[in-house]
């Protein structure tokens, strides 16, 4: 299965079936003519502007400029251009393995050029991005983790890290793997995490992950985390009973008494102080500690009892042996009421924490975790984008959580992120304006990949190829 950029052509998916990309000509020149280009920077729309592209570069953005004499021409017809978008929190090489030729047309089909993988099998991983490179598969940039460092057992998912020796070893291995980044978990021991951090900062590579339990928010952000996922941590940080819930806590894992957390976690979410918290953000934002929220994934986590889980269209796209470990039936038959409730009460005072920390210009990234059960790659990005709005982002700051802010944070402002000359040509055509409703994100009429367009109706093959291809894995 090939895409053969150069020549537009694209083998997409299922036996003997072949999606052609509208740009097919040699000269590699390709113009967008009375499209409002949506400036993420200022946060505005700039009216009937040309946009022109070669070899995979924005050359020009210009209102009244005249279409290059050869290449493909596509009349905007007055829709709005976005740059394109990125998922700052995806794990598309985690068991259960999806066929790498549907879970990353799923995230081009939705205008996600871009992602952040954060943890899974590094063999696999450098090899499905060397095939997204050299374009022998559809899908987006990556940038990623590889296995996460974590207590517990080995496996090509994880690295068992026990003290500090381990953690040195395992960031050193990590590196001269070639991974961008590293990633860890909620379960390391105070030595370990800052053995993690020493070792981080000495071999010049940017950590991430969760905060773990014997760690405060505050202590990391100090160690130089750079991005904190899922607000992990946060809650126990703002409770006026921090230290002693966090060592309970810490007690009740030793001993496997997992029983103890709901009542710790209802301690902790009532404990809840509004000058700690201030403080903490304060922190947060001092230190450039990013938050990745993936609110969409805390939603699906605590909504096992929702009677419309299971009748999400989208369902179609997840592989078949994947959707049937996703039966909420079994989540619901092991977990108690109360910590059911407990859940619903964390969404709440997650979507109430992102409020706070956004007003106090902690800075933020959108991500989905997906695909996580009923968290469906590419697709769940825009629901992010949508609980960035309910939790007080306007639709151009939940917009640059996906665009601007990952080229950022990714130090890549100069290749993506926005619509400027030199800039990689990954666009996205809407037909909706997403700065006046956040959820016009959804409405896409083409997307362009390096230079490479794709039609709403070859967006649409591709989608139904994905789910043929997926019916019977």
């Amino acid at each position: 299965m090939k895409i053969l950029r150069r020549l537009g052509l694209v083998v997409v998916l299922s036996l003997g079936t072949f999606v052609t990309a509208e740009w097919q000509d040699s000269s590699n020149s390709l113009t967008l003519t009375h499209v409002n280009v949506v400036d993420v920077r200022a946060g505005k729309i700039v009216r009937d502007q040309t946009v022109q592209i070669s070899n995979g570069l924005i050359r020009s953005v210009a209102h009244g400029s005249k279409a290059s004499a050869s290449g493909r021409i596509v009349d905007g017809q007055g829709r709005f251009l976005i740059p394109g978008l990125w998922d700052m929190h995806v794990h598309s090489a985690l068991t259960p393995i999806w066929d790498e030729k549907a879970i990353y047309a799923l995230y081009i089909a939705n205008g996600v050029t871009g992602i952040r993988d954060m943890g899974g099998d590094v063999d696999l991983l450098i090899q499905r991005r060397s095939r997204i490179e050299r374009g022998e598969i559809l899908g987006p940039h990556m940038v990623m983790a590889g296995p996460f460092l974590a207590g517990g057992k080995a496996s090509n998912d994880t690295i068992p890290v026990k003290n500090a020796e381990d953690a040195r070893q395992a960031v050193d291995t990590l590196v001269k793997r070639g991974v961008d980044f590293i990633k860890i978990l909620t379960n390391l021991s105070r030595e370990s995490y800052f053995a993690v951090a020493e070792e981080s900062a000495q071999q010049k590579i940017t950590f991430v992950g969760h905060v773990p339990t014997a760690v405060s928010v505050a202590e990391a952000s100090n160690a130089g985390q750079r991005s904190i996922e899922h607000l992990t941590g946060v809650s126990l940080a703002c409770s006026l009973q921090e230290e002693e819930i966090r060592q309970q806590m810490l007690e009740a894992s030793a001993k496997r008494d997992y029983s103890a957390s709901v009542t710790l976690g209802e301690r902790m979410l009532h404990t809840y102080d509004a000058g700690k918290a201030q403080r903490l953000f304060a922190e947060l934002r001092k230190n450039n500690t990013w938050q990745v929220p993936t609110l969409v994934w805390t939603k699906a986590d605590s909504s096992p009892d929702d009677p419309q889980i299971l009748h999400d269209d989208r369902l179609k796209y997840v592989p078949a042996k994947v959707k049937a470990g996703w039966d909420p039936k079994e989540t619901l038959q092991q977990t108690s009421a109360e910590l059911l409730q407990l859940g619903k009460e964390q969404m709440q005072r997650n979507v109430e924490l992102v409020r706070s920390m956004h007003a106090a210009g902690v800075p933020f990234l959108a991500g989905s975790d997906g695909p996580d059960p009923f968290v469906y790659p590419g697709f769940s990005l825009h629901d992010e984008l949508e609980w960035l709005v309910k939790a007080g982002f306007s639709p151009a700051e939940a917009l640059q959580a996906a665009t601007l802010r990952p080229a950022e944070f990714l130090g890549k402002v100069n290749r993506y992120g926005t619509i400027e000359p030199g800039r990689a040509a990954d666009l996205v055509l809407l037909d909706g304006d997403p700065l006046a409703d956040i959820r016009n994100t959804r409405k896409i009429s083409h997307v362009i990949v390096g230079g490479t367009v794709y039609s709403r109706a070859e967006l649409d093959r591709i989608l139904g190829q994905v789910e043929e291809l997926v019916r019977n894995q």
